[in-house]
């Protein structure tokens, strides 16, 4: 049916009669001469049909419009200089149609335009009810693509540099309880029993390793019957690695290296390798995340110590009752923010509310270096406190100091989520960077405060610090996350492999009890 695609087009091709399939983008009548975008799944080619030159074509062009599916044949011409087109990768060629044939024509006005030409302003819902529609617009053919690249380039490295086995694992299986609820399908041949689909392949990936298979990965599907959220969907696929016998150390510079891999082969980009570090601890106290923007500065300030005996009550208070305050210092914030904004009632104070903060203080350092305090604030600072409140944050004239004050959970998470909206609002963050960071170290356990006990931060499997197993209950764990511009990309930790020290996290997190600690600690010792 056709010798090219029309994203192929070049230069090189002048000359040579194509044959093209696609469909009309558009269609534009410049005195009798029609010019006809066609566009697949490539790009885009302009077509063109002259009374004079391609007369044959001519009637059948006249016809076109946009979306009718067609068949082209004609010859490729350089494009007069007055109509070069540097933002098409086909900009310098043209096609002469001699022969046009409609493959199938539109018989009914389309719910929204497919063009590239038209400004993408369709509602969600209608673009899923015509999804075929959809996935045609540039972008989301785009976005197929690249995934396609994506994969294909992380198979090839994975297998051919450094000698992994792609394995596939069972979806119908039973249920292996992890973060989230699982989605559950019936048995027909077992009637009242149920299978579960996999949150993750963890189990079977644990089962390779014991088999001998030291080095797995699939492109895995994944279901967790959770709530939409802007980065989580009830399926997706997650490149899924389990490895034998490497150190962490060995684990942070395979995905380094595959990762600057795949982002030069896909995207042209050079990353500069190795990543960037932080602790689980460092990061909580310098950005209030544990997945933070690096691309931007605006890092948080624990006054704790210095306001500890404050006669402001709001802030003496939270730090005695194990709470802490911190400050967000904003430079150019005094002409940037107004009072308005920080007050209750207004936008900043209200994403602080979301978070649980239940109010927002503020200084303003004036032109001449002098601090702006209102209220009680004001009368409960000393001197000395508002010089060293100046030295901590580096703040300058112009700048806004934000704080916040309560538990650390809630004063890390609203100066986290202010960091953000301030960070975009003031054009601070570069959309061009690609910040990689590594967070490592984490707690072995959180408290749950609802079941009164401790509970495993990452999963149950992961392996203390050998240096930590002396107190386990306060033990960091051999986890790690890799960051992406504020993103969680990747997550993985060292499983425990020694029986004892498995049974020990099982007492810690009161997984166990009694004869049935003997059960479990087998089971884990099979594994």
């Amino acid at each position: 049916m056709r010798t090219h695609y029309c994203g192929q087009l070049r230069a090189e091709q002048i000359g040579e009669t194509v044959t093209l399939c696609g469909w009309v983008d558009r269609r534009r009548d410049h005195g009798g001469v029609i010019f006809v975008d066609l566009r697949d799944r490539t790009g885009i080619i302009q077509i063109v049909s002259d009374p004079e030159r391609t007369p044959a074509s001519y009637p059948q062009a006249d016809g076109l419009r946009n979306e009718y599916v067609v068949k082209i044949s004609g010859r490729v011409s350089k494009r007069p200089d007055a109509s070069l087109n540097p933002k098409l990768a086909t900009g310098e060629v043209e096609v002469y149609a001699d022969q046009i044939e409609i493959l199938n024509a539109l018989r009914k006005q389309l719910p929204f335009q497919v063009s590239t030409a038209e400004p993408e302003a369709v509602r969600e819902e209608l673009r899923l009810k015509y999804r075929y529609l959809d996935l045609r617009r540039e972008r989301m053919s785009r976005n197929l693509q690249l995934r396609h690249e994506i994969i294909k380039t992380l198979r090839r490295y994975l297998e051919d540099v450094q000698g992994f086995l792609e394995v596939e694992t069972p979806i119908l299986t039973k249920s292996t309880p992890e973060g989230a609820r699982d989605y559950l399908v019936p048995s027909r041949v077992n009637p009242g029993e149920w299978y579960a689909l996999p949150q993750s392949p963890q189990l079977f990936k644990q089962l390779l390793m014991v088999a001998g298979c030291d080095r797995y990965y699939q492109i895995a599907r994944c279901f967790r019957d959770e709530d939409l959220r802007a980065d989580r969907q009830p399926e997706f696929t997650q490149l899924d690695m389990e490895m034998s016998f490497m150190s962490q150390e060995e684990i942070f510079a395979l995905n380094e290296d595959m990762l600057c891999h795949l982002f030069k082969t896909v995207k042209g980009i050079d990353l500069p390798c190795p990543f960037p570090r932080l602790t689980y601890a460092d990061a909580l106290s310098r950005y209030g995340t544990d997945k933070p923007d690096t691309r931007f500065g605006l890092e948080l300030v624990d006054v704790s110590d210095l306001l500890k005996d404050s006669g402001f009550k709001v802030f003496s208070g939270a730090i005695a009752a194990g709470g802490v305050v911190k400050i967000l210092p904003i430079p150019g914030g005094n002409d940037a923010i107004s009072n308005v904004r920080i007050k209750p009632g207004g936008d900043l104070f209200k994403e602080a509310e979301t978070c649980g903060a239940r109010g927002l203080a503020y200084i303003r350092v004036r032109q001449d270096g002098e601090i702006d305090t209102i209220g009680a604030i004001k009368d409960n600072l000393s001197d000395a406190q508002k010089q060293e409140l100046l030295n901590r944050t580096g703040a300058q004239a112009g700048h806004l100091l934000l704080f916040g004050a309560g538990t650390t959970e809630v004063v890390n998470k609203s100066l986290d989520r202010l960091r953000q909206v301030v960070g975009a609002e003031l054009g601070l963050i570069d959309p061009n960077k690609t910040n990689f960071l590594w967070v490592t170290e984490f707690p072995m356990f959180e408290w749950n405060s609802d079941e009164k006990r401790l509970e495993a931060l990452h999963h149950p499997f992961t392996a203390p610090f050998p240096e930590d197993l002396a107190n386990l209950k306060t033990a960091r764990a051999q986890t790690f996350d890799l960051v992406l511009n504020g993103n969680e990309l990747v997550s993985g930790s060292l499983r425990i492999y020694q029986p004892e020290i498995q049974q020990q996290v099982f007492e810690t997190i009161w997984f166990i009890d009694g004869r049935s600690s003997q059960k479990v600690w087998l089971l884990a010792g099979s594994l």
